[in-house]
């Protein structure tokens, strides 16, 4: 049944807090106690998680808001759950930041963080509803409307992070799956079983068929195994074909042999394929001549320069053969007319563009991937282009087509030129026209004028700071390696890693408002003190209460 913890409880009379001498109490408030409490528990939306739980009359679930509250603290601050426990029982800080003003009605065990941790889970896979990212989300405006953050421009960057699986070849993938259905068979109905698994069970069997097998064999070997795959799967009856192990069975067939039932060469067996059966969601992606098993996630940050405070504002986990381009577009899903979101060349799409453009947003990349353009040659950008008929009006030289063609369906703009006109133009060694028996011919399709002018705008000095401003959020995934460890998780999974990746996205942006406001105070306690100087300097004046800067 779900309960209600209420933020705003007052002191009760046996609190620490009123026997702590003054200067204790005033180094709590200027602790990370104090912002915590005023950032983040007191904006925790307790009601939105009441779906977790029962209905019916029963034992209450512990408080949300503190459970929430632990689990940022510790991956704030690395703790195991045992740690964190410990935290909550031996920290009056930690009691503090979570508003418990009454301990011995706030006693939480360490399986009520696991179990939370379930029941989110749960709900997601049911549900298809991520609730702590919601929350997630709904902190992060909190802190922003709280710190009155101008979020006008964003930059993002994406980070390949680590699956915690190991990464398996692909005799010891095979292997390993019909190992895990022969365990499956054993333990339901031996007899259905044939005798050929047999040797599954043997010691050293798994060495024999992977780690001994020379090259040479290495393909007569993966043919014997994936006939065993087949057969297995042919043999298993109704009652089996719910499990995991089934379901991994039956996707390494379809990834791993061709229709007429011979093994797929390496290169045809797609990189979303199955990696490893205890971490079905990770992918395999080559990326900068490196190669990743695991997630990808994309990250866009907030900067307010005359602040100096960044955010994550949005973050996005997803298996990581998803590209930039995907990941752009469902960023900009988040953004609202006016922002300026700055990426890289990677993220550059014609979706993009024209989404930013029917949201209103403004777009910029640092670099644009693909074929380089020498520098002297002219864009389709520099031909002028009539509006309200989409058709080439003129070239880059002034001189009028004899004709002009727009094909939406294809995406093209075309152009004939006379011959004469193209002879005599300055211009003529830089165009991209082509020359032609009867006439000279310009084509480009609607990504080529766009990068064109996206190329065009690279050059200009508020497009280059753009990107000098990009540079900023390529920091943030060495942070959330460091000091978040975001590549070790203790779970695998998409749906269980985006609740742990979710924590440390929120412990993050804690440390970055916790400092900025550190900063705020010892400017204001900087410019009191001074005050205070010449207060006692011109004691006449403060006698009067004369305004000391005015």
């Amino acid at each position: 049944m779900f309960k209600h913890n209420p933020a705003d409880k007052q002191l009760s009379l046996t609190d620490p807090y009123l026997s702590y001498s003054q200067y204790v109490q005033e180094a709590l408030l200027k602790s990370w106690a104090e912002t915590f409490l005023k950032t983040i528990f007191v904006n925790i939306d307790e009601e939105r998680f009441a779906l977790l739980y029962s209905e019916k009359a029963s034992r209450p679930n512990a408080a949300v808001n503190v459970l929430i509250g632990l689990l940022i603290l510790k991956e704030l601050n690395n703790w195991s759950d045992i740690e964190t426990i410990a935290s909550l029982y031996f920290d009056y800080r930690v009691q503090y930041a979570l508003g418990i003003t009454d301990f011995e009605k706030e006693r939480i065990c360490v399986n009520t963080l696991g179990n939370f941790r379930s029941r989110l889970y749960q709900f997601n896979e049911e549900e298809g509803r991520d609730l702590l990212a919601e929350e997630i989300a709904s902190l992060n405006q909190k802190i922003i409307d709280f710190t009155e953050m101008d979020t006008s421009f964003l930059r993002q960057d994406s980070m390949m992070i680590s699956s915690n699986a190991k990464k398996m070849g692909r005799l010891e993938l095979i292997y390993t799956v019909n190992a895990n259905m022969v365990k499956l068979f054993r333990a339901h109905d031996l007899s259905l079983l044939p005798p050929s698994f047999k040797h599954y069970g043997q010691e050293k069997d798994k060495a024999d068929h992977v780690y001994r097998v020379n090259k040479e064999e290495v393909e007569q070997k993966t043919l014997e195994l994936l006939k065993e795959s087949v057969e297995l799967y042919n043999s298993t009856p109704e009652e089996l074909k719910h499990t995991e192990e089934f379901k991994a069975l039956e996707r390494l067939i379809g990834e791993q042999i061709n229709q007429d039932q011979t093994p797929k060469k390496n290169k045809e067996i797609p990189a979303d394929s199955l990696q490893n059966p205890s971490e079905p969601d990770a992918t395999y992606r080559c990326k900068g001549n490196k190669s990743y098993n695991g997630y990808v996630m994309n990250l866009v940050e907030a900067y307010d320069r005359a602040k100096n405070l960044s955010l994550i504002v949005y973050h996005e986990l997803q298996p990581n053969v998803v590209s930039d381009v995907e990941l752009g577009l469902n960023a900009l899903e988040e953004l609202t007319e006016g922002q300026t979101l700055v990426s890289d060349g990677a993220y550059f799409s014609q979706k993009m563009v024209e989404k930013a453009a029917e949201k209103e947003v403004n777009l910029s990349f640092s670099a644009l991937s693909g074929r380089s353009v020498a520098e002297e040659t002219l864009g389709a950008d520099q031909f002028l282009i009539d509006p309200e008929t989409e058709l080439i009006l003129a070239c880059p030289g002034g001189n009028v087509p004899l004709k002009a063609e727009r094909d939406h369906e294809k995406e093209t703009y075309k152009a004939r030129f006379a011959k004469e006109d193209c002879a005599s133009c300055p211009l003529k060694e830089r165009c991209i026209i082509k020359e032609q028996v009867k006439s000279n011919l310009v084509t480009f399709t609607d990504k080529q004028l766009t990068i064109a002018i996206y190329r065009t705008l690279l050059g200009t000095a508020e497009h280059q700071a753009l990107g000098d401003f990009r540079a900023g959020v390529e920091g943030v995934p060495s942070v959330l390696r460091r000091r978040y460890r975001i590549d070790e998780l203790p779970v695998r999974g998409l749906i269980r890693s985006r609740i742990w990746d979710n924590l440390k996205i929120m412990a993050y942006n804690f440390s970055s408002v916790h400092r900025y406001l550190q900063r705020n105070r010892v400017a204001a306690l900087s410019w009191l003190n001074f005050l205070r100087y010449l207060s006692r300097l011109f004691p006449e004046k403060a006698a009067v209460g004369v305004t000391v800067g005015g």
